[in-house]
């Protein structure tokens, strides 16, 4: 059986919180959203953990990360930094692209790759690791965990979410990115820039940035990048996305993507109103023994 890797997207997490140790208050015990992923990935059967950040949140994510995980699951960490040559002025990250292309070094498996700050739910990890040990190390094979996109809408405003087209054989075709997408007197719908509707059928999935990879990503991720930053690199907020990476890999033949339909309780926080209810998630599931009230024993 393939041995597997959890990596993880954090280098934007100190921007979005206002500072890395302002994520820690989603768990009784200090816990933050990317804890109860490592928890889930280990339960699921996964080998190791890489996370991705910047070099000025390394120290406090080592010391977090230390406390709770030593001597449970090998961690190891990327910097994803600014290319030498780009604008020294921009201060926006150059996107999920290029933050994956920084493990290239220490991934050596086929690998799942998350958000730092979603919680994704237990069925996810195994399904997706139940399709990594089925590969080969270098297949053209890739993986994406689907969310019923009714199930991941916000009571509090619009939410801009990837919408799946799949084929027959439950693979990939394509991803819309929707930016304003809300459910009005039982119609799912996405405003469009010129104030029109566009109706989403409700058996619709959302990607969540929940993706598994083999190791036959890096070489076109690199290409891809090279490209991209010598046609962006004056750019101010042109961002290289592993949406749009892998979705020029299938138009080009290079790649399928199987669906899973397995995602069934993502929750995040995209509105600073719904912190609570991810707090509040978290807490009826550790009544529920599905997590202790602290990882760190």
């Amino acid at each position: 059986m393939n041995k597997t890797t959890l990596v993880i997207m954090a280098a934007g997490i100190g921007s979005r919180y206002g500072g890395v140790k302002q994520a820690d208050s989603f768990g009784p015990s200090g816990e933050w959203l990317m804890d109860y992923a490592i928890y889930d990935a280990l339960q699921a059967g996964f080998n190791d953990v890489v996370i991705i950040t910047r070099k000025d949140l390394l120290a406090d994510m080592q010391e977090h990360v230390d406390k709770i995980w030593a001597d449970k699951i090998p961690i190891s960490f990327a910097i994803q930094s600014p290319p030498a040559n780009a604008l020294p002025e921009r201060t926006k990250p150059w996107g999920t692209g290029q933050a994956i292309l920084a493990t290239r070094e220490l991934v050596k498996n086929p690998f799942v790759v998350i958000n730092a700050d979603d919680f994704y739910g237990r069925e996810a990890y195994v399904s997706v690791h139940r399709f990594l040990t089925s590969i080969d190390n270098n297949a053209p094979v890739f993986s994406l965990v689907g969310y019923p996109l009714e199930n991941t809408l916000s009571d509090i405003g619009t939410v801009s979410r990837g919408v799946c087209t799949l084929n027959e054989n439950n693979e990939l075709v394509s991803i819309t990115e929707m930016t304003k997408i809300d459910l009005k007197n039982g119609v799912l719908r996405n405003e469009n820039d010129d104030n029109t509707y566009t109706t989403i059928p409700f058996n619709s999935f959302a990607s969540m940035n929940f993706w598994g990879f083999s190791c036959f990503l890096f070489e076109e991720l690199e290409r891809q990048w090279q490209e991209f930053f010598e046609a962006n690199k004056q750019e101010m907020k042109a961002e290289f996305l592993i949406p749009t990476v892998v979705s020029k890999m299938m138009k080009e033949g290079k790649v399928k993507v199987q669906l899973l339909p397995d995602g069934k309780d993502w929750c995040g926080v995209t509105y600073s109103e719904e912190k609570d209810l991810v707090i509040n998630a978290i807490r009826n599931k550790i009544a529920q023994g599905i997590y202790p009230d602290n990882l760190g024993r």
